[in-house]
């Protein structure tokens, strides 16, 4: 009679047929089988094939704090050009995905100040001639770098803000020999060294200490290491410093206005898999791989959308093994084009 007439769990009432999986350990067939792993491929072919490319930013979570950050209030400023009003106001606010990134601010820890002091006036941390001073520097200390990633060239970018361009200037430049040689800024995508040690420097004049000081906030100065690789028909690369995404179906809202109500875009879906697909350096099945907001940013490269600054505002994640990001889905919210988001670099 065999299991028509037993009573057992997965017997009882179906015959000789026994219901669920017959084997010894499910887990142990799935981890033989790497299923998960499987999705996981599945999902980055998908991705490779017709997702888009997407630029990627990401706050940074440890370092110096901005001086425009209020411990009173848990708060920074979102116009700061050092920090972009970043949870916790830690120097330089975003990092941006597959770039490796140093800077010179008035808030860092190894600067040296001549004739120079960290203002108050401003609710974002700049800094600016003493009172009778009519030239004065800030000098970072030496910073080790490695540039090896084919394709990769340096780039630059600087906040200062010259209040009376006929009388007075700001020069920010950098040194690869701990400062007994200077180079102006803008060279050093031309120079593009690959190994060594870099410092900034920033000097401030003005003719006269009756008019205003010149401010100087931060200096940034990035390459990629990720290398560019494959050019596609288009001849954009298909491999870089950035992320692959796919989207969902956009949802529309209303906005009531004085002129009546008007149509605009709401949250988009996206998806993309794990980023050390993206990024080798990143450790698998890590927290490194994981993309949480609210501080992060996309700016998409491809498509209809080509262009367009994102803020991510849901997200969520999946990890059926427990052990490794298959896929993370998230929602992405158009940033204003006048908005403080938009000072990112």
């Amino acid at each position: 009679m065999g299991c028509i007439t037993d009573n057992r769990k997965g017997c009882k009432g179906y015959g000789s047929s026994a219901v669920g999986y017959w084997g010894r350990d499910i887990y142990k067939r799935l981890v033989e089988d790497q299923t998960v792993a499987k999705e996981r491929v599945d999902l980055q072919d998908m991705i490779m094939s017709t997702g888009v490319r997407a630029e990627l930013w990401t706050a940074v979570k440890t370092g110096t704090k901005c001086k425009c950050y209020k411990e009173s209030n848990k708060a920074s400023d979102r116009k700061c050009k050092s920090c972009h009003g970043v949870i916790d106001g830690f120097v330089p606010g975003y990092v941006k995905f597959g770039f490796e990134t140093l800077w010179m601010s008035a808030s860092d820890s190894d600067i040296t100040l001549t004739n120079m002091e960290v203002t108050n006036t401003f609710k974002s941390s700049k800094a600016w001639l003493t009172d009778g001073s009519t030239t004065g520097t800030i000098e970072s200390g030496d910073k080790a770098f490695t540039r090896n990633a084919i394709g990769s060239t340096w780039e630059t970018d600087v906040s200062t803000f010259v209040r009376i361009a006929a009388s007075s200037s700001v020069v920010v430049e950098y040194s690869l020999n701990s400062g007994l040689t200077w180079i102006d800024i803008a060279q050093l995508s031309v120079v593009n060294p690959s190994v060594g040690v870099i410092r900034f420097r920033a000097t401030l004049t003005r003719t006269t200490s009756a008019i205003l000081s010149p401010l100087f906030e931060i200096v940034r100065a990035r390459y990629s290491h990720i290398p560019y690789e494959v050019n596609r028909p288009d001849g954009n690369y298909t491999w870089g410093p950035w992320i692959r995404v796919m989207r969902g179906s956009p949802t529309r809202k209303y906005t009531k206005s004085e002129y009546g109500d008007f149509l605009n875009m709401g949250d988009v879906t996206f998806w993309t898999t794990g980023l050390s697909f993206f990024d080798q350096t990143l450790v698998k099945e890590s927290d490194q791989e994981w993309l949480e907001g609210p501080n992060v940013k996309i700016k998409l490269l491809d498509g209809v959308l080509a262009g367009k600054f994102f803020a991510m505002n849901n997200w969520q994640t999946s990890d059926p093994a427990g052990y490794k990001i298959v896929a993370q889905t998230f929602k992405m919210v158009p940033e204003d084009l006048e908005g403080p988001a938009y000072l990112i670099w």
